[in-house]
């Protein structure tokens, strides 16, 4: 007998099988249009300037974290 016919593939909790390794959550978020730079690399969206720049986090309104900003 081989060892795969002896153990078979069992997933314990809190444990990743590989039937959870292939699930889609999100499925427009899957199928959106991706933009991408000169390079053809994705590009992030982010806040940019008039000129192009990014943005300095310090001054959105936008908190990664959840929650209101705290303004100091």
């Amino acid at each position: 007998m081989k060892m795969n016919e002896l153990l078979g593939e069992e997933a314990t909790t809190g444990a990743t099988s590989a039937g959870n390794i292939a699930s889609v959550s999100s499925v427009p978020g899957a199928k959106r249009k991706v933009k991408k730079d000169k390079n053809g690399v994705p590009k992030a969206p982010q806040a940019l300037n008039p000129d192009g720049t990014a943005k300095n986090a310090l001054d959105l309104n936008a908190n990664v974290m959840g929650g209101k900003p705290v303004k100091r």
